[in-house]
């Protein structure tokens, strides 16, 4: 039997907080209520898996493999997180913010169960809830899941009986099927389900794709990822005895299924189980249940179509009408889907070579234009579902973001499908920085952020979704970095080898790359002085110098006094005073980064360095996880007792001339880890966290807004930036 315990989420929470003095014992903590959210960028992640409510109508879940799992409602204009209270400072349960399966109870539509676990180094777990994921109860597993591993695109893992709803299936990569009899709160294994699957990808064992009833019969279908094609395995009496359906197409796998109503088990295979692993091949298959046959119905739409075929659904209300999309389809429009009216005989593609059935409408989130004319269908869909209350509506998950279309009906009548963007709220960028600076007007980015996959983005609103002008969009970012005066010009390094540096002088309207290198290098740490004049670059390489430019790559310096593999970081209010780390040395400028002299102060190797805009010669400093006050450009440091961080960062004061709040991403005063923030130089704290607000795994990176007091931000390893607004 699991162990199971009682968690309480929420999409919005609060905090309170606690008083440190430094050198002396915490006082009372204080109350400072916080809302969290997150900056609009409209997904950016991969979302694996939709599950629409039979039992309640505009009710819709989705998974993603690193940001956790979202609800939607008819009365919900955005999606809402559900997991958000995995994960978090210094946390031991960040693994589980990777959902690998989700099943909405077909009866009762307020219960629902995730399936959790990102990687396989820990043990996954089982939530149920009973209020549409608001609270949950969770049930640790004696096995670990893949959220983010490979097959984490197939079908439902996780399933309720629809005639006996109080008993849940759950299928597992290396043990079988398990079930529970209560509603997910403990569970058992199966002993009489024969296979665990021997089939391997990228050293990941795929084991059960997926778990189906029949809507007639209440037979249960349980998919295997087995190479000799026997892949499928029917219990006629809930999981007590099984019996292999005959072999089908060895060397594939059956990645998505799903049974009508009129007998029939529509299936997509591919060569592999996606989506690391290169699909060349696959087919749709149709099993009659009542002959035992199965018969290839792969849509043949002279669309040029190669890979596989991995999403699919029957529509809830007419059993004839199937709908499948391509996986590992890599062409100018993206995947392709396709629909048929006569269970499969005939298809109606989205694209074929002969022309387009639909548009896409992108306005909302518009960076998903990716530089073209039209935004792409998506790449990467591994489920597509119809709603069972409305046959025009399709949604699909892509490695970017969600579509869903407005008139799938349709299709083949001449009108075009219109595909929608329909990530609102979704949030999933694995965010590597973000940096603010003051807003001098309405071209004046709020934000800029770099991350995985997406480069990054300059945020002219944070509660708006970027637009295509302000994409990166060029390779995977190393660092950004802004001038703190001159907020428009701001600088970004990435792996790109014909651009590996770029300014911009606009805000990010435009970036153009450093017209000069000093060396043959990609990625790197950069710095901007606060007036823009002078732009500091250290390269990727393991032993590369500082260089500085001041006339934006033309030309390129080296400074006299450090070694190599410094990092810079610009004094805000005297463009002519320059930091570095160097060596585990603190090294200070006057001249602009000509020349640097030690100031006597050892740090961590792993310091950060944070100028004071509110005090020009005081400076924040991390060594390690210890945090310190400088007053003296650094030559002394006063540590905090009883604080310690992993990231620190500065935000705009309360009042014009006051103190700048830091905040931290750690611990202080032993009250856990969260976010905290101080605004008296250390002196007291403030906690803006609770246990509610995790975000999953946390990337070292946070910042105030330069402009907004009480606003903060800090990246995430899969839930995008989260943004906090303390209540004054």
């Amino acid at each position: 039997m699991m162990k199971k315990k009682t968690i309480r989420t929420a999409a919005v929470g609060t905090a309170s907080a606690m008083l440190l003095c430094t050198g002396c014992a915490p006082k009372a903590p204080d109350t400072r209520d916080t809302v969290f959210g997150n900056v609009a960028i409209g997904g950016g992640g991969y979302i694996t898996g939709i599950v629409y409510s039979k039992a309640e109508e505009g009710l819709c879940y989705c998974r993603t493999d690193i940001g956790g799992a979202y609800r939607k409602g008819s009365a919900d204009r955005e999606w809402i997180p559900i997991t958000d209270h995995f994960g978090g400072v210094n946390a031991d349960d960040w693994n589980l913010i990777g959902i690998e399966s989700i099943a909405a109870d077909p009866v009762e539509p307020n219960r629902v169960y995730l399936s959790c676990g990102t990687y396989a180094g820990s043990n996954g777990a089982i939530l149920s809830s009973a209020d549409y994921g608001a609270t949950w109860v969770q049930a640790d597993m004696p096995f670990a899941m893949g959220g983010n591993l490979s097959g984490r695109g197939v079908g439902e893992r996780l399933m309720v009986n629809p005639k006996c709803h109080s008993q849940i299936f759950c299928g597992s990569r290396t043990d079988g099927l398990y079930v529970s009899g209560d509603y997910g709160f403990t569970w058992k294994k199966c002993e009489a389900f024969p296979v665990t699957g021997d089939y391997f990808q990228e050293k990941c064992q795929i084991g059960v794709m997926w778990i189906e009833f029949d809507p007639v019969s209440n037979d249960m279908y349980v998919g295997v990822a087995m190479q000799d094609g026997t892949c499928i395995y029917r219990s006629k009496d809930a999981g007590e005895t099984f019996e292999p359906l005959p072999a089908n197409l060895p060397g594939m796998y059956p990645l998505q299924a799903e049974i009508s109503e009129n007998g029939c088990l529509y299936l997509c295979y591919s060569d592999s189980c996606g989506p690391n692993a290169a699909v060349t091949n696959g087919a749709v298959c149709r099993y009659d249940i009542k002959s035992g046959k199965f018969e290839d119905i792969t849509p043949q739409c002279n669309d040029g179509r190669y890979g596989g075929f991995s999403g699919l659904s029957v529509d809830g209300s007419d059993p004839d009408t199937v709908i499948c999309s391509t996986l590992g389809f890599w062409s100018d429009k993206g995947e392709n889907i396709y629909r048929s009216t006569d269970g499969g005989d005939t298809w109606t593609p989205l694209f074929s070579n002969s022309g387009d059935s639909y548009t896409m409408d992108t306005t909302e989130a518009s960076w998903l234009l990716w530089g073209g004319q039209q935004a792409k269908t998506g790449w990467w869909i591994a489920d597509l579902e119809i709603d069972p209350f409305n046959s025009d509506v399709v949604s699909w998950g892509t490695g970017a973001t969600l579509y869903s279309t407005q008139n799938m009906t349709d299709l083949g009548s001449g009108q075009p499908v219109v595909v929608q963007f329909d990530a609102k709220g979704i949030e999933e960028t694995a965010v590597f920085k973000v940096v603010s600076v003051p807003k001098t007007d309405g071209t004046t980015p709020a934000l800029y952020s770099i991350m995985g996959d997406l480069t990054g983005f300059a945020h002219l609103d944070t509660g708006i979704r970027p637009d295509d002008l302000h994409f990166m969009n060029n390779g995977v970012a190393s660092d950004v970095a802004a001038a703190w005066s001159a907020g428009k010009i701001a600088a970004y390094t990435c792996d790109n080898k014909k651009a590996p540096l770029n300014f911009t002088t606009d805000g990010g309207s435009s970036w153009f790359p450093s017209p000069k290198l000093p060396e043959r290098s990609t990625g790197g740490t950069v710095s901007v002085s606060c007036d823009g004049s002078r732009i500091f670059w250290v390269p990727g390489n393991v032993a590369a110098p500082v260089y500085f430019t001041t006339d934006q790559g033309n030309s390129w310096f080296k400074p006299n006094g450090l070694g190599l593999g410094a990092k810079i970081y610009a004094n805000t209010s005297d463009p002519m005073l320059v930091y570095a780390v160097c060596s585990g040395s603190v090294y200070r400028s006057e001249d602009g980064g000509t020349n640097f002299t030690a100031t006597g102060l050892s740090v961590a190797d792993n310091s950060e360095l944070v100028p004071c805009h509110d005090v020009p010669d005081g400076i924040w400093i991390r060594s390690g996880t210890s945090v310190g006050y400088s007053k003296d450009r650094a030559a002394t440091v006063d540590y905090i007792k009883d604080v310690s961080a992993n990231a620190i960062g500065t935000g705009a004061p309360k009042n014009e001339g006051g103190t700048a709040p830091l905040y931290i991403m750690g611990e202080a005063g032993g009250q856990g880890g969260g976010i905290y923030m101080t605004e008296d130089h250390g002196k007291h704290w403030s906690k803006l966290t609770t246990e509610k607000d995790g975000f999953g795994n946390l990337t070292p990176s946070i910042t105030g807004d330069a402009s907004i007091y009480g606003k903060f931000y800090f990246a995430t390893n899969g839930r995008g930036i989260i943004t906090g607004q303390i209540k004054t």
